[in-house]
């Protein structure tokens, strides 16, 4: 299954490439997030910001990047420098698309998580092949200060997957042998582990933390979606059947998500957006996006979704229905 999980992946962002920055769009404020795909409109990193509810979205930084993580007025992210496709520099830009700085410009960084004044990483150690494990570790965001923490770390991050998060003091990731999610110290100690199955995508919000199961059928995988607190401890679960489950929020006791269906061998897909209602137990169906349309994040009064055909932002509200 894992095989043929990173390569659809692979494919999907190869062909349309949308990272949405999760937690980057405060309400009432703007949204970051980037996109790899240098044939359409938006390549880079973009700020989109709602007025009711048209969209003005802005190119600040037109080259290829991942990992954007936006914290106060500060973008920080990893950039490309050309000399390999798995690896790159450390840099942050303002929101306002201004002072662009190189935080650290050794191209050895496959993986950054921001928490604070601290840029945590995933690194490859010199002379090293790709087949070796990365080094976690960390660093000021001034780029001072680095260390390595762990050498030999028990998750990996090259190229499609996030597999580390840092959340209120601990370490979260997907095990790179058997793909469960768990959770350790943020110096290496007390591992714990947190799924009992392998894990597609995981997610915070607040106390809550969300996790998708992936169950291997004879022709189809299943998902089981996962609502805990922080220990992992489970307090709802429910199942779909499609192929892939992906995290919108956790509001008022109601988990929003969308699900993929593939619609032919070139990776166009067709999304729908759905909510699982903790108090009911139900789960519905509330909006089916056009082909390849991608949920970018949580904004005022709903989510914001880019518009693989017309190139634009365009709002949803919580009941489903398109904002205009």
């Amino acid at each position: 299954m894992k095989k043929k999980y990173i390569i659809a992946l692979l494919i999907v962002i190869m062909l349309f490439g949308v990272v949405p920055a999760y937690g980057a769009g405060a309400p009432g404020d703007s949204l970051v997030w980037d996109s790899d795909n240098e044939f359409k409109r938006f390549f880079g990193i973009n700020v989109t910001t709602f007025t009711d509810n048209q969209s003005t979205t802005k190119t600040i930084y037109p080259k290829h990047v991942r990992d954007s993580k936006t914290v106060g007025e500060w973008i920080y992210f990893l950039v490309a420098d050309g000399t390999d496709e798995w690896f790159y520099q450390i840099a942050k830009i303002k929101k306002d698309g201004s002072a662009f700085t190189y935080i650290s410009q050794d191209a050895d960084f496959s993986s950054i998580e921001v928490v604070g004044d601290t840029i945590y990483f995933l690194k490859r150690r010199k002379g090293e092949d790709l087949q070796t494990p990365l080094s976690f570790g960390s660093m000021r965001t001034d780029g001072t200060k680095e260390k390595i923490v762990m050498s030999k770390p028990p998750f990996n991050d090259i190229g499609i997957n996030k597999f580390i998060r840092i959340n209120k003091g601990y370490i979260y990731y997907k095990d790179y042998g058997n793909g469960k999610l768990y959770r350790m110290k943020k110096d290496g100690t007390g591992a714990k582990v947190i799924s009992s199955k392998g894990v597609s995508t995981y997610e915070f919000y607040g106390d809550v933390l969300f996790f998708s199961e992936v169950v291997e059928g004879r022709y189809n995988d299943s998902y089981i979606g996962v609502l805990a607190d922080l220990n992992g401890t489970r307090k709802k679960t429910f199942v779909s059947k499609e192929d892939s489950l992906y995290p919108m929020a956790y509001v008022d006791n109601k988990f929003y998500y969308t699900t993929d269906k593939p619609q032919d061998n070139l990776g166009n897909f067709k999304s729908d957006m759905h909510v699982y209602n903790g108090y009911t137990g139900k789960k519905n169906k509330l909006l089916s996006l056009d082909t390849n349309d991608r949920f970018l994040g949580k904004v005022e009064g709903g989510f914001a979704f880019l518009s693989f055909k017309k190139e634009t932002v365009y709002k949803v509200g919580f009941d489903g229905k398109v904002k205009k």
